[in-house]
């Protein structure tokens, strides 16, 4: 930075105190917190989710640039806390990163410890810290050295081994591939009830996470898009052995793109990633895989986990509540 954060930049410095929050995250887990950012605004920053235990935790930040009397001032409006699982993130941006002293609480604890009071008719919660705490503050057990800020999320700094080893990933994503996530996405959207989010790096089995508004509770989704045309009814659905990580929140979701017709096909798969090995068997090139034809009337091991695509949004919300 040349210079302080100005009033009109105020945006733009909660970006980068975000972006710098996540890099941190990723860099002192040494990837065991992997980050998920949100496709819409709906009160939380990110999801971490810890891979040491499958735990995903939602986060919001609330960065400060420039210090008020030698603190870190929040004001936070009531209604942008309304759940208590999130994890409040804040700290102050520095030159080139984040100052040495973090804050990690959950919404709940923050509303029952801040200052309650009104701003123009509307309620919020004002707190403030140090960058050298004070041990009689009621902040101090959620304040932490900023280099150890990955301890507050159950992970040990930079501790390799909680990360676990996976085989590369390819570099590139098939058009096909993307069309069938953009599908999903686009009908879980409709739904008022899930907040989804998107990982970054992408680096792991779920690649959609879904995070129910009311319930708190997520699934992580892995997108397989088939081709098929009326000379080839049926395809194989391939996943990386060496990068598959099987949770009983994470589920694979087979779409199938009808080229004839430029359209995707009511028939779907829903299928629980511990149960993929059940279907699919791996291959000399460590590829685990299965046969899937679409809208066929035959009864086989696949028919436990035939959906109806028009429903699925229904399916994925029922798994969550």
């Amino acid at each position: 930075m040349t210079g302080p954060w100005t009033r009109s930049e105020t945006s733009a410095s909660g970006q980068v105190f975000e972006f710098r929050l996540w890099a941190l995250l990723t860099e002192q887990s040494r990837g065991g917190l992997h980050v998920f950012l949100p496709l819409a605004d709906r009160g939380v920053d990110a999801i971490a989710h810890r891979l040491s235990d499958g735990a995903y935790l939602p986060v919001q930040a609330k960065g400060r640039s420039s210090l008020v009397g030698g603190e870190v001032e929040l004001v936070v409006w009531a209604e942008s806390l309304a759940a208590d699982d999130v994890l409040v993130v804040s700290g102050l941006l520095v030159e080139g990163g984040l100052g040495p002293t973090t804050l990690v609480v959950s919404a709940g604890d923050f509303k029952r410890l801040a200052d309650a009071t009104t701003a123009d008719g509307r309620p919020i919660y004002a707190m403030s810290f140090g960058m050298r705490p004070r041990s009689n503050s009621r902040w101090f057990p959620y304040l932490v050295p900023t280099e150890r800020l990955v301890e507050r999320l159950g992970v040990e700094p930079f501790a390799a081994k909680l990360a676990p080893q996976v085989g590369p990933r390819p570099s590139w994503r098939s058009d096909l591939g993307f069309l069938g996530e953009s599908e999903l996405t686009r009908r879980l959207a409709e739904s008022d009830d899930l907040n989804l989010f998107r990982p970054f790096p992408d680096s792991e089995t779920a690649e959609l996470l879904a995070l129910h508004q009311t319930s708190r509770q997520v699934v992580g989704l892995q997108v397989k898009t088939i081709g098929i045309d009326a000379e080839h009814p049926a395809a194989t659905v391939t996943a990386r052995a060496s990068s598959l990580q099987t949770a009983p929140s994470t589920y694979f979701v087979v779409l199938a793109w009808q080229r004839d017709e430029g359209r995707f096909l009511d028939d779907c798969l829903l299928v629980p990633s511990e149960k993929l090995r059940d279907i699919a068997r791996e291959d000399a090139y460590g590829h685990v895989k299965f046969e899937y034809r679409p809208d066929s009337a035959a009864h086989g091991r696949l028919d436990q986990f035939r959906r109806r695509l028009p429903e699925l949004k229904d399916e994925i919300e029922s798994l969550l509540t």
